[in-house]
């Protein structure tokens, strides 16, 4: 390592020239190459083919917009609000845009023709003949009117979608809510189906908004439309997040200039750390990694930590040979020597231990590890290499800042100034325009390193590079080196307590639930929010999200459709509260089998049917199918033409089993079989007991349907269940990466240390990690979800990065001094203080984003900050106990290797044992 670094301090313009060019060659792709797909967070499995079946086959022919409204008086049956919410209702239909996607429908519950939204005001308003709308109608002609029209359609009708709150107060109904549905023509919109998916376009999102906003012009109601907009109040929370996100890059940089009592630290660091976000962005976009809020927010927030951590000690060490009253120079040849290999080692255990991910099957998981790896790359030549050796080259060139108040408050002055610019060009980077943060961050670096740079090499005096050092850091060394001695002289002591301490950690950690909760994501007042938590108030299980049993079947065998009745009438008998029901039972909407009850409901159509064909169409054993394949393809044949709807979405069949011969026996054009889709609902499906507990009481009669139909694929599926078997494969997941990472870094560890014992001692501060924090998050309520996993990552990182920061120092002070507890003291002294500032550095960044308004960010910040500080405590107090356990006290010896400083005339440098 020593000759490469003589050979770069011979020339650093070309250093500092590769580093810029380099910087400028990413920026391009990550301004240019922005990606423009969402990386999935969905494993492979039946719910998801059976989910994108029926997207692709059952193409809805409208576009539902689902809302509630609020009484804000708590009594929507008013003149007043009924007349503001019909208002609304005939602005959305005036509206020259949106009103002109309306659907128009014939609603068999309203018993009147809709344009695209009819409410509890439309019809009160027809019962009174328009006076609701001309604004003459009066509170008992109101009443009465709602009084006929709840008793002719029903208070618990879903369609009428009326608050489960509703009572009856001196003889007249109040009712606090309705449900609004609104319809869209989706073949002249091209929307296709709708799921709420984290990661999607926004495209729809935002015309459904702007449907919402003409809806709220209705006074004296709060209205919210019903996850409708997961997308875009993801992006909008992330924006409110941002600023809190730039305090913890400004705290981790002010940290940085207080303990090492040095602007140029702090320059340097901060500049590098752009350069760093800059090289992420620009790699991830060149090899294709696609868009991803893991990789966009979460990654860049963790390499804050290792990119601090790399540049503390390799910044510290440098400074720890300024300390012994070597130069500049010299200084940082003889420190980064010592420290290149702990350096070298940590970027390939954290490596691994990221990469390990790449196993998780979970396209989102899997960009994480290997982003997070091109990070630390990153990190490690930028903050661990290029720091220490930036950072001398200057202090080899300005003078020693003069001395007093005013110096000392300007310094500090400086110091915040560049921390908020280095703050305001990565918010501008990472969250609202790259291309304006490249410019700004280029305008910073040149701000607040370049041009104070070039003004003070001009000056006189003395060289900060030969100046003697004093951190803050120093006195705080002293305390820790007796710490680390004190423990290390009591490892009987020290480790059976945290072992024990650990085992009981990890008996809660084992018990972390896998869930997903709106309110882990979003701030309770969002829009979003609101509207989900009205529906749980006003709708309860009444409604729900759509759940659907997807079944491929011969669809003209009357065999086949008799099993689908008998499994669809047994749900819809069952008495479970799993799914939605209202007083008639399950909601369930029954698919193909709804033609076969509107044909033999209707004698006309039957009679023309027959006619038409040329087929009796019979019900001998009154099961409401025709008794024959040949009566079914003549209902399929010629329904149509008598008024039976027969289109793909009402039918619920492939479109091929509608519009081809070969349909009728059951096939379409690529020989598969064909298809229906039944539909229920899943009342509370923001809670995964809900979800789990419809999932399991739906697969048994999917099996038992597919045993009926000779094999067939039929599965359970819906955009609840798809969140859930993602939830799970994201616990599985962290179940498969995390020993695979364990013993990577084991492998790593022991193959670097060339030693099984120092291996084995690198991976046990990881374990009592792990099983900390997710015994605290047991504990504190917190739960697993795609962003929470990513933290164990993380954990294994960090855990293994002070690891082997300790263990190379304490390796290197045992050979030097030959006492077991000399070389803790000396360790605890010297790693150990770049440790504890790296760790309070990181913490208290990471601690500033827990009071983000956002869940997502306050929890990640929150846990990280816990993580370090718990890796930091691993480190210190169980490493110094058990490095004395598998070590033994020996002679005194030199290194072997002596190194004469230029520019140092008689000062001896060691080559450490442990060196690239």
């Amino acid at each position: 390592m020593y000759p490469l670094l003589q050979r770069a301090l011979e020339r650093p313009r070309i250093v500092i020239a590769a580093v810029i060019l380099a910087t400028l060659a990413l920026a391009v792709p990550a301004v240019t190459m922005a990606p423009t797909e969402s990386a999935s967070t969905e494993p492979g499995g039946d719910v998801f083919t059976a989910r994108d079946r029926v997207d692709d086959l059952f193409v809805s022919s409208v576009h539902p917009t689902f809302l509630i409204a609020v009484a804000d008086n708590g009594d929507l049956l008013t003149p007043e609000n009924l007349g503001s919410l019909l208002a609304a209702e005939e602005v959305l239909r005036t509206d020259p845009v949106l009103g002109e996607t309306l659907f128009g429908y014939y609603d068999t519950t309203f018993e009147t023709d809709v344009d695209g939204v009819a409410t509890i005001a439309t019809l009160i308003d027809a019962e009174l003949d328009g006076a609701l709308a001309a604004g003459t109608a009066s509170a008992t002609e109101v009443d009465s009117a709602a009084d006929r029209v709840i008793e002719r359609i029903g208070i618990d009708s879903q369609r009428l979608g009326l608050s489960v709150e509703s009572e009856q107060v001196d003889g007249r109904w109040v009712v606090p809510a309705t449900t609004i549905q609104v319809l869209h023509d989706n073949d002249a919109l091209g929307f296709g189906n709708v799921s709420v998916t984290l990661g999607g376009g926004t495209e729809i999102e935002e015309f459904d908004r702007d449907v919402q906003a003409v809806l709220r012009s209705a006074e004296g109601l709060t209205i919210n439309g019903v996850a409708i907009d997961v997308n875009l109040t993801s992006q909008e929370q992330g924006a409110v997040a941002g600023p809190f996100i730039g305090f913890t890059v400004l705290a981790v940089l002010i940290v940085v200039g207080l303990v090492f009592r040095s602007y140029w630290s702090l320059a340097v660091v901060g500049s590098l750390l752009f350069a760093l976000l800059v090289w992420l962005k620009g790699i991830t976009n060149l090899i294709g990694l696609k868009d991803d809020l893991v990789l966009s927010l979460i990654v860049p927030i963790a390499m804050i930590s290792f990119g601090v951590d790399f540049a503390f000690h390799a910044i510290g060490r440098y400074r720890e040979e300024r300390a012994e009253g070597r130069i500049a120079r010299p200084a940082l040849a003889t420190g980064l020597t010592a420290v290149s290999g702990a350096l070298l080692l940590a970027l390939a255990s954290d490596s691994v231990a990221f990469l390990s991910n790449l196993v998780a099957g979970i396209e989102s998981i899997t960009q994480f590890g290997l982003g997070a790896a091109v990070a630390l790359v990153s990190a490690y030549l930028l903050l661990g290499l290029v720091a220490p050796f930036l950072l001398a080259l200057v202090e080899d060139a300005v003078p020693t800042p003069t001395a007093g108040r005013r110096s000392t408050v300007l310094r500090l002055a400086g110091g915040l100034a560049a921390g908020m610019m280095v703050m305001a060009s990565v918010l501008l980077l990472v969250f609202i325009q790259p291309a304006i943060g490249v410019a700004v961050g280029a305008v910073t670096v040149l701000g607040i390193l370049v041009v104070p740079f070039l003004v003070h090499r001009r000056r006189e005096g003395e060289r900060v590079g030969t100046a003697p050092v004093a951190d803050a850091a120093d006195q705080i060394a002293p305390v820790l080196g007796g710490f680390t001695a004190a423990v290390a002289a009591r490892p009987w002591l020290v480790l059976p307590a945290t072992i024990v301490f650990t085992v009981l950690a990890a008996t809660q950690a084992v018990q972390v639930p896998t869930e997903f909760d709106v309110e882990d994501f979003f701030a309770a007042d969002t829009d979003f929010v609101q509207g989900l938590n009205a529906i749980d108030t006003h709708v309860g299980p009444r409604g729900g999200e759509p759940a659907q049993l997807y079944i491929e079947a011969d669809l003209t065998d009357p065999a086949a459709l008799a099993a689908i009745a008998d499994t669809v009438d047994s749900i819809a008998a069952s008495d479970t509260t799993v799914l939605s029901r209202g007083a008639d039972g399950i909601f369930v909407e029954t698919g193909v089998l709804g033609v076969f009850d509107d044909v033999f409901a209707s004698p006309v159509a039957l009679g023309q049917i027959e006619q038409l064909s040329g087929v009796a169409i019979t019900d001998a054993d009154t099961d409401g199918i025709p008794d024959t394949t040949e009566q079914v393809e003549a209902v399929f044949a010629v329904g149509s033409q008598t008024g039976i709807p027969l289109d793909a979405e009402r039918l619920a069949m492939t479109p091929d089993a509608v519009r081809t011969s070969a349909a009728f026996t059951g096939a379409g054009d690529d020989g598969q079989a064909g298809a229906t889709v039944i539909q229920f609902q899943v009342p509370d499906s923001r809670s995964q007991e809900s979800v789990a507990a419809a999932r399991e009481f739906l697969e048994p009669y999917a099996t038992d349907l597919s045993v009926a139909l000779e094999g067939s694929f039929v599965q359970v599926t819906g955009s609840a269940f798809v969140r859930e078997a993602s939830l799970q494969a994201t616990s599985d997941a962290l179940l498969v990466s995390l020993p695979i990472a364990v013993v990577l870094c084991l492998i790593v560890g022991a193959t670097f240390l060339r030693s099984l014992r120092y291996g084995l001692a690198s991976v046990v501060p990881i374990l009592m990690v792990v099983a900390w924090l997710y015994g605290f998050m047991q504990i504190a309520g917190y739960a697993i979800n795609l962003v929470t996993a990513t933290i164990a990552a993380v954990s294994i990182g960090i855990g293994i990065d002070f690891a082997i920061h300790f263990i190379a120092r304490y390796r290197e002070e045992l050979a030097r001094t030959g006492d077991r507890l000399a070389a803790a003291r000396a360790t605890g002294e010297g790693t150990g203080t770049a440790l504890v500032a790296s760790a309070i550095s990181s913490s208290l960044g990471f601690g500033i984003l827990a009071f983000a308004p956002m869940p997502l960010f306050a929890a990640y910040g929150l846990l990280t900050a816990l993580m370090i500080g718990m890796a930091l405590v691993a480190t210190m107090l169980v490493l110094p106990a058990l490095l004395v356990l598998i070590t033994s006290d020996g002679p005194a010896a030199d290194d072997g290797t002596t190194i004469v400083v230029p520019d140092h005339p008689g000062a001896l440098d060691r080559e450490p044992i442990l060196s690239a």
